[in-house]
C-alpha cells in the first residue's frame, strides 16, 4: 500500500481547499467525520498550507454556498441518476421534471459565472450536468445505437455493411458505423465515443 505521501482520497483535499468543511465532505462522501478529519490532518504534513488555503476559501464563501436544501436536491439528482442511468428529463413525472428544472438552473448559473466553487466541486459527482437536454438526448441515442451494434456483433459475428447489406437493420447500423468512421477521419468523433467503439470492437471501421 502506498504511503501517505500519495493521497488516498485526493477528492477530499480538493473539496477542503475549495472551502468545504470536514462535516460537509464527510456527508458528501458518506464517510465518518473523524476519518476525514484524520486524513486531512495527516495530508497537511505532505501539503504544507492545506489548512491555510481551506481557511482562505472558507472565509471567501459567499451566500451561494451549498445550503442543506441544495445538498438535498443534489442527493435526489444523484439517486435518480443511479436508479435510471441518466439525468432527469423535462417530460417525466412531477418529481423528475422538478429535478430537471433544478439541474437546468445550476447549469444556467454556471454559464453566467454565478455558481460558487463549492457547488461546482459537489456537482462533479453528477456526470453530464453541464450538458444541455439536447446534448444529453443525443448521447443517449448514440449509446442506444452502440448497444444495437454490440447485439448485432454478438448475433452475426461480423460488422454491419452500409452498401451490400442483407437487411434494413444491418443497413441502419452500417450507415451509423460509417458515419462514426468519417467523424474519426475528420477528427470530430468525441474521444469517449471512440473509446467506447474500440472497446466494443477493436477493428470497428465500417464495411461496404
Amino acid at each position: 500500500m502506498a504511503g501517505w505521501e500519495i493521497s488516498r482520497h485526493p477528492e477530499w483535499e480538493m473539496m477542503y481547499e475549495a472551502g468545504l468543511t470536514v462535516r460537509e465532505i464527510a456527508d458528501r462522501c458518506h464517510q465518518n467525520r473523524n476519518t476525514v478529519d484524520r486524513h486531512l490532518k495527516i495530508r497537511e504534513y505532505y501539503l504544507p498550507g492545506l489548512r491555510a488555503r481551506h481557511k482562505t476559501a472558507f472565509a471567501a464563501r459567499d451566500p451561494d454556498s451549498p445550503s442543506t436544501t441544495w445538498r438535498r436536491r443534489l442527493k435526489e439528482a444523484q439517486d435518480f441518476l443511479d436508479a435510471h442511468g441518466r439525468l432527469p428529463h423535462h417530460d417525466g413525472d412531477a418529481t423528475e421534471e422538478s429535478l430537471h428544472a433544478w439541474i437546468s438552473f445550476q447549469r444556467r448559473a454556471h454559464h453566467h459565472g454565478a455558481l460558487s466553487t463549492p457547488k461546482l466541486v459537489l456537482l462533479r459527482s453528477l456526470p453530464g450536468w453541464e450538458a444541455s437536454s439536447r446534448e444529453q438526448r443525443l448521447d443517449e441515442r448514440w449509446l442506444s445505437r452502440l448497444t444495437q451494434f454490440k447485439d448485432y456483433l454478438t448475433a452475426t459475428d461480423q460488422l454491419p455493411r452500409y452498401k451490400n447489406y442483407e437487411t434494413e437493420h444491418e443497413h441502419t447500423l452500417g450507415v451509423w458505423l460509417h458515419t462514426q468512421h468519417q467523424k474519426r477521419a475528420e477528427k470530430t468523433l468525441q474521444p469517449w465515443r471512440y473509446e467506447a467503439l474500440k472497446a466494443t470492437h477493436p477493428d470497428w471501421r465500417s464495411r461496404t
